[in-house]
């Protein structure tokens, strides 16, 4: 079996953020695992699942700012005019 484009995307993704492959891991543990088996009504296994989509919007959002921050810290660097801002004494 041979995997697209579009599997080996959604693979990538999970191997880089450990947060995001946890998350996915919860709502089909919620849809088919141990969760399935704990949750007999259709509004709890909603719940259940919206939440753990919040969890990995905070998630995703947050490893996001992660990589822009690092993206402005390592652009500032290259400026060869840049200065740290200290105090005037």
């Amino acid at each position: 079996m041979e995997i697209d484009v579009e599997e080996k995307t959604i693979v990538e993704a999970l191997r880089s953020s450990p947060g995001l492959k946890a998350c996915v891991l919860e709502m089909l543990d919620i849809t088919g695992g141990k969760g399935f088996e704990e949750l007999d009504l259709g509004d709890d296994a909603e719940d259940a699942v919206v939440d753990v989509m919040h969890k990995t919007g905070q998630t995703l959002l947050q490893e996001w700012a992660q990589k822009k921050g690092k993206n402005a810290e390592q652009e500032v660097s290259k400026d060869a005019n840049y200065r740290p801002h200290e105090k005037k004494r």
